[in-house]
């Protein structure tokens, strides 16, 4: 029988019971959360906002900013992993006469 995982969070001033299938889920989950707590924590020091509405939405845009970052980043990388492969593959031609 399987093991039924049950994961209740704090993230802000909300409770939250989730089922995660995983307990990578789980640790995500929790990790997730600790991390959205931890960057309201950092504007309601930095800024002084109490309104924990404004603080979900500021964590959630720096978030989301950092993603958006990551995955230009990512997109970055992919396209000059190809083009160095294909300058590889041009540079085995060159050398053995065949082609892929």
């Amino acid at each position: 029988m399987d093991k039924k995982i049950v994961c209740n969070l704090m993230v802000g001033t909300e409770q939250f019971s989730l089922n995660p299938l995983t307990e990578l889920d789980e640790e995500v989950a929790r990790k997730a959360a600790n991390m959205i707590n931890d960057k309201m924590q950092f504007y309601q020091k930095k800024n002084g906002i109490k309104s924990t509405q404004r603080l979900l939405a500021l964590s959630a845009l720096d978030f989301v900013m950092s993603n958006l970052k990551s995955d230009i980043h990512f997109e970055d990388f992919q396209d000059n992993v190809s083009e160095k492969l294909m300058a590889l593959e041009r540079t085995v031609d060159s050398v053995t006469g065949t082609q892929f």
